[in-house]
C-alpha cells in the first residue's frame, strides 16, 4: 500500500481513472457478526449497523453507472445490494459460487467461548492454517473456495472488461480469493486480505490495480488507498 488520494466522491475518482472497474464489497454486518458467532453458510440477515452499511454504500455508489450487480445467494448479499439494484433498475444475478466459505458444524459457535476445549483447539487449529485444514461435517478451505470462483469470475472480468463497472456483493473469505485470483497472488499472500463490512476494493481491470475504500457517510470526503489491507 502506498498513497492515499483524496477524492470529494468515489465517481470522481472513477472519472480520472477511466477504465472499467471492479467494484468488490462485503455485505453489511450481521446479527451473527454482531454477537461473535461463527457463520460460514448460515443465512443470517443484516444488524442494524450492516443496513447503516448498506445505506453508505448505496449513497456512494448510487452515481456509478453500474452495468451489472453479482450477488451470493446468501440473503445478506442480497439485503445489502437491493436497493442499488432497485434505483438503478440492474437485476441482481445471484451467484451460488460466491457463497461464503462453509466452516461445517462450527456454524453457529461463538468465536471465542467454545461449547468444549475440544472444539476450541480444533478451530484454533483451522485458524492457523485456513488454506489447507477442512473443518469436519461439510468444511471447506480456501483452496476450495479459490477453485468453485474461478468460473464465475471470468463472466465477471469479461463483463467488467467489454461492458463498464460492475459490482460483486459477497463475502469475507470469497472476497480474499477474489482479490488473490485477480491481482495473481499465492495463496498465502491471499489469505492475508483483509475484507471488513464497510471497505469497497476497486479493481481496475486495464492496469491490473486494485485500490480500497473506505465506506464512510456520504458527508466525508473519499479516500482512496492503492493497494490493500492485510489482516492484523
Amino acid at each position: 500500500m502506498s498513497d492515499t488520494m483524496i477524492y470529494p466522491s468515489l465517481t470522481d475518482f472513477l472519472n480520472e481513472l477511466q477504465q472499467n472497474c471492479l467494484l468488490l464489497a462485503r455485505h453489511g454486518e450481521t446479527d451473527w457478526n454482531a454477537m461473535g458467532l461463527i457463520q460460514g453458510q448460515q443465512d443470517r440477515p443484516l444488524s442494524p449497523k450492516g443496513f447503516q452499511q448498506r445505506k453508505n454504500l448505496f449513497f456512494h455508489l448510487q452515481a456509478v453507472p453500474l452495468v451489472k450487480i453479482y450477488c451470493s445467494s446468501l440473503q445478506r448479499s442480497l439485503q445489502t445490494a437491493q436497493p442499488l439494484s432497485e434505483e438503478k433498475e440492474i437485476p441482481i444475478i445471484t451467484v451460488a459460487e460466491l457463497d461464503e466459505a462453509k466452516l461445517g458444524v462450527f456454524e453457529g459457535e461463538h468465536k471465542v467461548n467454545f461449547s468444549d476445549d475440544h472444539s476450541r483447539i480444533m478451530y484454533e487449529s483451522f485458524l492457523k492454517d485456513e488454506i489447507n485444514i477442512i473443518l469436519p461435517g461439510g468444511g471447506e478451505n480456501l483452496r476450495d473456495v479459490h477453485a468453485r470462483i474461478q468460473k464465475p469470475l471470468q463472466e465477471i472480468t469479461h463483463a467488467v472488461a467489454e461492458q463498464g463497472h460492475v459490482l460483486v456483493v459477497a463475502h469475507r473469505n470469497v472476497n480474499k480469493m477474489l482479490v488473490q485470483s485477480l491481482l495473481g497472488l499465492d495463496f498465502e499472500a491471499g489469505y492475508r486480505v483483509e475484507h471488513r463490512n464497510h471497505w469497497l476494493y476497486i479493481f481496475a481491470c486495464q492496469s491490473n490495480e486494485i485500490y480500497l475504500m473506505e465506506i464512510k457517510s456520504l458527508a466525508d470526503e473519499v479516500e482512496i488507498i492503492s493497494g490493500y489491507r492485510e489482516i492484523d
